[in-house]
């Protein structure tokens, strides 16, 4: 047994797992009977949502996955033994120094080693994040780690490169739906007569390969200079967010939709985009449920307002790159509201309330975390601070009607 074994299995399914059930509407997984139980995998996903994207694929398989970051969290001693113990492993750029390059061939040879082990190891082959719902080109890295584990193992691994797309109802907000799709794998060993005849050609293929597997299972826009117009068709004016989370879905629309684009549309769309609030990615239709559970969203708002405005001060002045915005909040909720209600718990504890009473508080605070986004929206929609665009926009109607002509079933 590994050493951080019984570790690393209680935090991802003891700990992130149901954090990531409060923080999403829904999660979905499918296509997760395609991953080889008896065969070392590398998880090739795409990455529109910094550190969420690593915590949806780690949890939604009983692989033992290590996956790839970025390397300055590890420049912290504390924080890189942290770090270590969930399977995390560094990745130096150039922009992190010439020298330190040198450090990813440890990295690695870490890498063959947990392959051969059986594990899996998850790879962001666009070598970056972008909240944009495309799949961008893939790098050389992941070839490299496949290639250079079955060299090291005389081809005896039987590796698989499996796709794993991962779809976001909205990327910034809590209480979404999100859907983790893995695609069917992709054998290594196919391309081993490729790979010793020719290097760079059998990468080269094997990129292929695995970018259009990859585009399966996301949706993807192909030209990334009229995403303007399919950002605002698709996904801005969305009412139902389950939509998006669809990759057949959504390239279906996609493909319907591409005899519409002109070069007049993408720029009217670029420029309505710069105009729209947020409220249509947002549910705030009143519904029965919303009645019944109204003491309770009550209880969550006044409840949670101060970790509300720590989360909001954080991701207002120190989230420069909105790609961060879901990681930032996931990970205070997870780390920040425990302490908030212990510490409530003990306050009520001094102040005279029963303790059987604040273990019930603390079990309600836990139980009631996840309507606080509902409730706050409501209440806002009541009060007047979401305001959905006029329909009475001449350019804002003529996309809804186009839309509802094209994708209207």
């Amino acid at each position: 047994m590994r050493s951080n074994y019984l570790w690393y299995q209680f935090f991802r399914y003891g700990v992130v797992g149901p954090a990531l059930q409060m923080f999403h509407s829904n999660i979905k997984v499918s296509g997760r009977e395609q991953i080889p139980s008896d065969k070392p995998v590398i998880f090739v996903g795409n990455h529109q949502n910094a550190l969420m994207d690593a915590l949806h694929v780690v949890t939604s398989t009983q692989k033992f996955v290590h996956f790839l970051t970025r390397a300055e969290p590890f420049a912290m001693p504390v924080l890189r033994h942290f770090f270590r113990s969930l399977n995390m492993m560094p990745v130096y750029r150039v922009r992190d120094g010439f020298s330190t390059i040198r450090k990813n061939a440890e990295t690695f040879t870490q890498c063959y080693h947990r392959l051969g082990q059986g594990d899996a190891v998850l790879v962001f082959a666009e070598a970056n994040h972008d909240l944009r719902r495309r799949v961008r080109p893939l790098s050389k890295g992941f070839t490299r780690i496949a290639f250079g584990a079955e060299q090291e193992h005389n081809w005896q691994l039987d590796l698989q490169v499996q796709p794993v797309g991962l779809n976001y109802g909205t990327h910034q907000y809590s209480q979404a739906p999100v859907h983790i799709q893995f695609g069917p794998p992709i054998a290594i060993a196919d391309f081993r007569g490729r790979y010793q005849e020719d290097e760079r050609q059998a990468a080269l293929a094997l990129k292929d390969v695995a970018a259009k597997e990859l585009k399966k299972v996301t949706m993807h826009v192909p030209d990334v200079e009229q995403y303007p117009f399919y950002h605002l068709m698709l996904d801005e004016l969305e009412p139902d967010r389950e939509k998006l989370i669809h990759a057949s879905i959504a390239n279906r629309r996609v493909a319907k939709l591409s005899d519409c684009v002109t070069k007049q549309r993408v720029g009217q769309a670029d420029q309505l985009m710069s105009k729209r609030n947020n409220a249509s990615k947002i549910d705030t239709n009143f519904k029965l449920s919303d009645f019944l559970l109204s003491p309770l969203y009550l209880f969550s708002l006044l409840n949670n307002a101060v970790p509300y405005q720590l989360v909001r001060w954080v991701t207002g002045n120190y989230i420069e790159d909105h790609v961060f915005d879901a990681s930032a909040k996931f990970l205070l909720g997870l780390f920040g509201l425990p302490v908030w209600y212990i510490l409530m718990g003990i306050g009520l504890g001094l102040a005279g309330t029963s303790w059987p009473a604040v273990v019930s508080y603390v079990l309600l605070s836990t139980a009631s975390a996840p309507m606080f986004v509902r409730g706050r929206n409501l209440l806002f929609q009541a009060i007047g601070w979401y305001q959905e665009e006029k329909d009475e926009e001449p350019q804002l109607k003529e996309f809804r009607e186009l839309r509802k002509s094209v994708l209207e079933d």
